[in-house]
């Protein structure tokens, strides 16, 4: 009498995977696009004359499936997506700079479909040269979605960025001949 366990196993594994009765109840679904703020990708370290000593430049890729939990839409009208991104630091110092790291420091936000900032995050990633005068870092960070609605989030954006003030964006928009 072993295979009516088999089927209320077998029952119990495809509804925790369907997130129904509480086991289990994110299911993966579409991602939101990811992209880099191309005004905030660079990020310049200078000296007190205003010289550039090293530049650091921005990559993210999504690297995991993006999960939904709409357990509680019913009660609270509202879904959430979660998802891991890999944030990518590659930099370079000049040949007469003698720093061996620099600190760098990264907002990941998250907009909705008409535009509006729903969430936002900072981390600070350390960056060290090698002998040659290159580095390069990343960090996983985990990105969630809170959205009205029993729908998906891929119509929301999330958008990484340096946190940078405004002479270093006008600066990375002169370099880009914008």
């Amino acid at each position: 009498m072993r295979y009516p366990a088999l089927i209320v196993t077998g029952l119990a594994l495809a509804l925790s995977a369907c997130g129904i009765g509480g086991i289990g109840s994110a299911a993966n679904g579409p991602c939101p696009k990811i992209g880099v703020l191309q005004d905030a990708s660079n990020f310049p370290v200078k000296d007190q004359a205003g010289n550039i000593r090293a530049l650091a430049r921005l990559n993210v890729a999504g690297n995991s499936p993006c999960a939904y939990d709409k357990s509680s839409t019913e009660t609270s009208g509202f879904s959430s997506m979660r998802t891991v991104l890999t944030v990518q630091v590659a930099a370079a110092r000049s040949g007469s700079a003698r720093m061996t790291s620099i600190t760098v420091p990264v907002v990941i936000a998250t907009i909705s479909a008409d535009g509006l900032l729903t969430g936002r995050q900072k981390i600070s990633m350390d960056v060290g040269f090698d002998p040659d005068g290159t580095g390069s870092e990343q960090e996983q960070v985990e990105v969630q979605i809170n959205y009205k609605g029993s729908g998906d989030a891929d119509s929301h954006r999330i958008v990484v960025a340096f946190d940078l003030d405004r002479d270093e964006v006008l600066l990375n928009r002169s370099r880009q001949g914008r």
